[in-house]
């Protein structure tokens, strides 16, 4: 008979595999029920079976109560390995689409609250309106004189050579016969200068009644150059060149002079000195004419050129030059405001009848005093030259029909009817050339592009 050991392990394989239990089944190694009942226990001393009846299996169980503790098997769990989902993109077509899904609702949510825009830019036609004229306005402000002077260093360089004195000497003679001195004759006075004759004399003889000489003066200089030949009258006075004569100087030699560097006046120092008074003279004179304008008033000055004098003309010798300007202007005082309404209303008139109707007055006229003529106990008179642009108005009726107009329209088809309409130079759209224009005018924006 088979121990209950060998029982438990024939029922294990049985449970296994009972395909092959069953193919494989021989007679001498069946087992019966019988046999399972009646088998005894005693061989395996302290372990109990149990033992449990099924409609088509029976189960032995042994005690778990008799297990001792060497029995027990120490065993690690292992965890399972994950295992890759048999299709991987699928997921990620999934993924894709519904991003593509989701970017269109956001574009098509955008596009229903912010609608493209279709910009038009407009250039509308204009032309400058220009006037000249004269106006009764404004009046005389009483002449001012002014006058400043400025003391300058010259910077011209002079030169002066030394020259000679020259004068004249009178011989006596005391002989009752002529005499003759010849010229070159030299003489020397008290203070030894010495003077030579520049020409011959003949010296008459004496009268038989003394003292009456014979005498004769000849042109005579100073030996050497220099402001020592410069001898007072009488220097010389002493006997000379023959019994009886007699030589004098009777007046002073003059022109002798020393050489020497002086400084002289230069057209520079006189142009440097006026163009700084006149620059400062002006200033002033402009300061004193505003101080009389009164309080919304312009000023228009007559030309009034400075009259400019100096103590040393060009090349005199001098350290220093003074250099005087002296100015007297007047004026003419009027109304600004008052002269730009009246000459923006005559341009005005001017340019209904130029351009016609429908435009407007870019800015403000641009106006420019040219003249104020002045006449005794009469009004003054402006001169005045006027300039202004005006401009194709559309006004908001008009930009509303032509966002109407160009509506649904086809970028060419809206710049063809655009540039068709009176008052409108150029114009252009920045939409793209496939695609119709928006219908909603809302959609539409204008902007007026003004060239001054």
């Amino acid at each position: 008979m088979r121990q209950p050991s060998q029982y438990a392990e024939e029922v294990k394989k049985r449970v296994a595999n009972p395909d092959e239990q069953q193919g494989n089944q021989e007679p001498e190694t069946e087992l019966l029920e019988t046999d399972v009942l009646n088998a005894p226990l005693e061989e395996e001393p302290g372990v109990s079976y149990q033992v449990h009846h099924f409609p088509d299996a029976i189960v032995i169980l042994k005690d778990p109560a008799d297990q001792t503790a060497e029995q027990v098997v120490e065993s690690t769990l292992v965890p399972p390995v994950p295992q890759k989902p048999a299709y991987p993109h699928i997921y990620v077509l999934c993924v894709v689409y519904l991003v593509l899904l989701l970017a269109i609702l956001i574009v098509q949510l955008w596009l229903l609250f912010n609608p493209p825009i279709a910009t038009v830019t407009i250039i509308p036609r204009s032309q400058t309106v220009t006037l000249t004229g004269t106006l009764q306005l404004g009046r005389v402000i009483a002449p001012i004189t002014l006058t400043q002077s400025q003391i300058v260093p010259t910077t011209g360089k002079g030169h002066q050579d030394a020259k000679q004195a020259t004068g004249s000497i009178t011989f006596y003679n005391g002989q009752f016969q002529s005499v003759t001195v010849p010229a070159g004759t030299t003489v020397t006075g008290r203070d030894g200068v010495q003077i030579i004759a520049d020409q011959t004399a003949s010296i008459p003889a004496a009268s038989p009644n003394p003292p009456l000489f014979g005498q004769v003066t000849v042109l005579a200089h100073a030996t050497n150059p220099g402001s020592r030949g410069n001898i007072a009258a009488f220097d010389i006075n002493q006997i000379c060149c023959a019994t009886s004569i007699l030589v004098k100087n009777t007046a002073a030699f003059h022109g002798g002079q020393d050489a020497r560097d002086f400084q002289t006046v230069t057209k520079h120092d006189l142009n440097e000195a006026a163009a700084t008074l006149k620059t400062t003279l002006a200033h002033s004179m402009q300061a004193a004419l505003h101080s009389q304008v009164q309080s919304g008033e312009a000023l228009l000055t007559a030309a009034c050129p400075p009259t400019v004098t100096s103590d040393h003309q060009v090349g005199e010798e001098a350290a220093t030059v003074k250099v005087t300007a002296s100015e007297t202007c007047s004026a003419v005082a009027y109304n600004s405001q008052g002269l730009q309404g009246k000459v923006t209303d005559l341009l005005t008139m001017q340019a209904v009848h130029t351009v016609g109707t429908g435009y407007s007055l870019l800015g403000d006229v641009r106006v420019t005093v040219t003249q104020a003529t002045i006449n005794q106990a009469q009004p003054v008179v402006l001169s005045f030259a006027a300039q202004g642009t005006w401009v194709y108005a559309l006004t908001r009726e008009a930009q509303l029909q032509l966002k109407q107009l160009i509506a649904g329209k086809s970028k060419r088809n809206a710049l063809q009817l655009l540039q068709s309409m009176p008052g409108i130079e150029k114009a252009s759209i920045a939409w793209n050339e496939q695609t119709t224009l928006p219908n909603d005018i809302n959609a539409i924006h204008l902007v007026m592009l003004v060239q001054a």
